[in-house]
């Protein structure tokens, strides 16, 4: 059932480590009327991929990324992320990991499915199996038992192909050392950076702006617009239809009980003395014998929220009297929660030892666990499936309609013909808005991906099902001059700037080089010299942020060493460093963090032979993809 299939059946997936890449398990191959169409975009081996597989991906990375980059998500980051590529890629490793696992003969017998599907929660009551339970679910995500089955034995067998290739990958303690002692090296800097904004007064030309924007026009480019017209299939039309019956409401609640409980909570207040991870005892002592002293205090009416706002090493509760509002007991550690959920509210504990330190706690208030009751949730559950049923009416209705319109070649005769309204946008860019559209950024997506004339899958979006048709297009164009002028003067001089920077700073480098003490160089040129705190290689660099290749430049340095080869380039304009001093890793805190380091190397060198795999199956594989489809 197409795109629209996949929407409601949810998203299964294995995340098979390529670098950055996610194999991402969509549900596809079940001969759909598209595949017989000829509707393919690649082929590898022989098994085809389709426009709808594609989509279907390419809209779970693109939501990933929208989740990722909030509103900083635009087409621009889009086209630079390579959405296109990243989803096709992901289609063909899928596939092929699925060939391989074939030629090497792995199998899912009928036990290991049945044993998997009767463990799902959403099949069960009453902690079992229930068929009709497992056909309801099924039915609601509009998946057959075929499909949903076949889907999981390609999981499996995805399963079966890694842990074969993965089993016998072993970290030695040697190895998980040697990481340990690279991870938490830490050097410390000085450092000047030369800030264009410092740089003031630059004149230019009209000849020079001329000249700039004849190298540049580029970079002013006008993007091209589309006009569409669209029809809209809305959810709440569809409302007034649906009748949801008592044993729908009774199944539903069965089903996802746990999502309308209440569990047990606390609210509490405490003050943390902080232990680092792998204090001597002494420390460790010290820190206690702290916490003992205060607890009198607050055993003897001290108020505890003065006690906290004086003493407590918790940032962020501190400022708060210790307060640390609702909690569940899965929200904080085990000793904190054990100790807190067995004493009454008003009471103060003993100090409690946690990875974290000793922590004194005032318990406030207890809430006990609320068992779910149907008849205080019916009203809310009642509502959900009348709208889960309503965007299902909507999606029979919709495949209806692009049928026909996909018969009919447009829109315009196919909604007349089913009395629905043809609406037509202006014309928009790609990374929109788009007028009357609230999801602009998605709905121009999917305008600008077909060609003039053409028309769309259904698009889900919050309000409805769309199918667009894209009516006109007007290119991209080079503006004259005269009306981006000031925006070009505005870039040469910023690039004049930039450029005096790094020339200051690339002398400033130079005279370094030849001798010149950094303090006393810095103040010639007016510069302050600044120097940093150790730090790793990861995380930001106190003083300067998150900037990598001033981070691997600062470790490639040494007392031999001690200046890099040019300036660097960052977000607040051209650094000059120069190596301060080395810190090497504490040894006795590698016992604490073995494990951690181990599961990061497991997890790298896991990752490294899946892509020696996939390097090997594409080498050897016979992958096409359709001409101009990645354009």
């Amino acid at each position: 059932m197409l795109h629209l299939m996949r929407k409601h059946a949810g998203s299964w997936m294995i995340k098979v480590v390529l670098g950055v890449i996610v194999v991402v398990f969509v549900f596809w191959g079940v001969g759909s009327y598209k595949a017989q169409r000829g509707n393919r975009i690649a082929v590898v081996n022989g098994a085809p991929i389709v426009l709808e597989e594609f989509r279907g991906v390419y809209d779970q990375l693109r939501e990933g990324y929208q989740r990722q980059f909030g509103d900083a998500f635009d087409e621009k980051l889009a086209q630079s992320l390579n959405l296109k590529g990243q989803a096709l890629d992901q289609l063909i490793n899928r596939r092929l990991l699925l060939l391989e696992a074939t030629r090497l003969n792995f199998r899912v017998t009928d036990e290991e499915l049945l044993r998997a599907i009767e463990q799902v929660p959403a099949f069960q009551r009453d902690g079992r199996f229930h068929p009709q339970v497992y056909q309801r679910v099924l039915s609601r995500n509009r998946m057959t038992p075929e499909i949903f089955e076949e889907n999981t034995k390609n999981d499996f067998l995805i399963e079966k192909l890694q842990s074969f290739f993965l089993g016998s990958i072993k970290v030695s303690e040697a190895e998980a050392l040697e990481t340990y002692k690279w991870l938490e090296e830490k050097v410390s800097l000085e450092y000047v950076v030369f800030n264009a904004s410092a740089y003031s007064n630059i004149e230019v030309t009209s000849e020079e702006i001329e000249t700039y924007f004849t190298k540049h026009k580029k970079t002013y480019e006008i993007p091209p617009e589309v006009k569409v017209q669209y029809l809209l299939l809305d959810f709440k039309g569809f409302e007034a239809q649906v009748k949801i019956s008592e044993e729908e409401v009774l199944t539903y609640f069965d089903i996802n009980k746990e999502d309308y409980g209440t569990p047990k909570k606390g609210r509490a207040r405490h003050i943390l003395f902080k232990v680092e991870p792998g204090a001597e005892q002494e420390k460790t002592e010290e820190a206690r014998e702290r916490a003992i002293d205060v607890l009198k205090k607050a055993r003897s009416g001290t108020d505890f929220g003065k006690l906290a706002r004086q003493y407590s090493s918790d940032p962020g509760s501190r400022t708060k009297g210790g307060d640390l509002g609702y909690f569940a007991a899965d929200r904080m550690v085990k000793p904190f929660s054990d100790a807190a959920f067995a004493m009454k509210p008003g009471k103060i504990s003993e100090p409690v030892r946690t990875r974290f330190g000793w922590h004194i706690i005032k318990v406030e208030e207890i809430q006990e666990a609320k068992e779910p009751v149907l008849a205080e949730v019916a009203g809310e559950i009642r509502d959900k499936l009348s709208k889960d049923a309503a965007r299902t009416l909507a999606f029979d209705r919709t495949e209806e309609i692009y049928e026909a319109c996909y018969g009919a070649g447009g829109i315009s005769d196919v909604a007349n013909a089913n009395q629905l309204k043809v609406h037509e946008t202006g014309f928009f860019r790609r990374n929109g808005p788009v007028k009357g559209i609230k999801e602009g950024g998605k709905f121009a997506g999917t305008a600008f991906a077909l060609a003039e004339n053409e028309v769309s899958e259904p698009l889900e979006l919050s309000d409805g099902y769309y199918i667009v048709e894209r009516i006109a297009k007007e290119p991209a164009t080079i503006p004259d001059l005269k009306t981006v002028e000031e925006k070009v003067r505005q870039d040469l001089i910023q690039t004049r700037k930039n450029d005096l920077a790094k020339k200051d700073a690339e002398e400033f480098l130079s005279s370094l080089k030849g001798g010149a003490e950094f303090q006393k160089a810095a103040s010639n040129q007016k510069f302050k010299a600044k120097s940093t705190v150790f730090f790793k290689r990861s995380g930001a660099i106190p003083g300067i942020g998150l900037e990598r290749e001033i981070q691997d430049a600062a470790f490639l340095l040494s007392p031999s060493k001690p200046l890099p080869d040019a300036v660097i380039k960052g977000r607040q304009g051209y650094y000059v460093i120069r190596f301060k001093a080395r810190q090497e890793a504490d040894p006795k805190e590698f016992e604490i963090k073995k494990s951690e380091i181990t599961s990061y190397l497991l997890l790298s060198k896991r990752q490294g032979a899946i892509k020696e795999l996939l390097a090997l199956l594409r080498e050897k594989a016979e992958i096409t993809v359709e001409d101009g489809f990645l354009d």
